[in-house]
């Protein structure tokens, strides 16, 4: 009988330690203290996290397991993309025309020789194409002679339009140039093709030799000049090509005017 009870005692001891294994099992190894107790987050080692003593228990979940708080971050606002293109559009500057330089050298500048177009809006009789004198003027229906050699286009318009307003109400007039054969400078010497080169804009030194095929191969490249011609007076520029061809002493590379005569010897 006694023996029996052992027996018992033994079997219900064993069960005991079963169901123990069991209940730890189903509860997570990071889980510590009762369902009411609030974590920061899973435990390092055998360390618990120590509840909160000043938390409301009503705040306090009561399933257990981890959970989530809620944080409000005070004084800070939420700024979305759309506000941030809305403020840099709001400080761009846009850019115009206005902001770029325009100068005054870029403008053509009519030339003896220069063939000119005319036109008068409801004039068709003014309509008409004049030759640029070699003294540097025109002969114009109504207007007589009239002077625009070195005037852009834009002056010689605006003189036609106040001398033709004394017999043509409202007058309207347009300008172009339609050969610019009074803009020519001249390459001569030791190059490969010598002559007359006309230009629509300003060129320089090296662009009129590159015009003129280059130099040929016994020119002496350090020993070239500029002839201009000033009214009466004539001037002369040097040009060494090759302390230009090293970018060195670059102001040698002066811009060429019409009638402008480079000499390579």
């Amino acid at each position: 009988m006694k023996s029996r009870r052992v027996l018992l005692l033994l079997a219900a001891l064993g069960a005991l330690l079963v169901l123990n294994d069991a209940v730890r099992a189903e509860t997570p190894p990071w889980w510590k203290g009762d369902r009411n107790t609030t974590t920061s987050g899973p435990s390092r080692g055998d360390e618990s996290t120590a509840v909160r003593a000043d938390e409301p228990v009503q705040s306090r979940p009561s399933f257990g397991g981890p959970f989530l708080e809620e944080y409000t971050i005070e004084g800070v606002s939420a700024e979305s993309m759309e506000d941030r293109a809305k403020a840099a559009a709001s400080t761009a500057v846009p850019a115009t025309a206005a902001d770029v330089p325009v100068s005054a050298d870029a403008r053509y500048n009519v030339q003896p020789g220069d063939l000119l177009q005319v036109s008068v809006w409801r004039e068709p009789d003014l309509t008409r194409e004049v030759r640029v004198s070699p003294d540097g003027w025109i002969t114009y229906p109504l207007v007589g002679e009239m002077k625009v050699e070195g005037q852009t286009v834009d002056t010689v318009r605006a003189e036609l339009e106040t001398k033709l307003g004394r017999f043509v109400n409202q007058a309207v007039v347009d300008v172009s140039v339609k050969e610019p054969d009074g803009n020519r400078v001249y390459v001569l010497g030791k190059v490969n093709r010598p002559g007359a080169y006309p230009f629509s804009k300003s060129i320089d030194v090296v662009q009129a030799l590159t015009l003129a095929g280059g130099t040929s191969k016994f020119a002496s490249i350090d020993d070239i000049k500029i002839l201009r011609r000033i009214g009466a007076e004539q001037r002369a520029f040097k040009f060494n090509y090759s302390d230009v061809e090293r970018g060195r002493h670059l102001e040698q590379n002066i811009a060429l005017m019409s009638g402008d005569v480079v000499l390579v010897p």
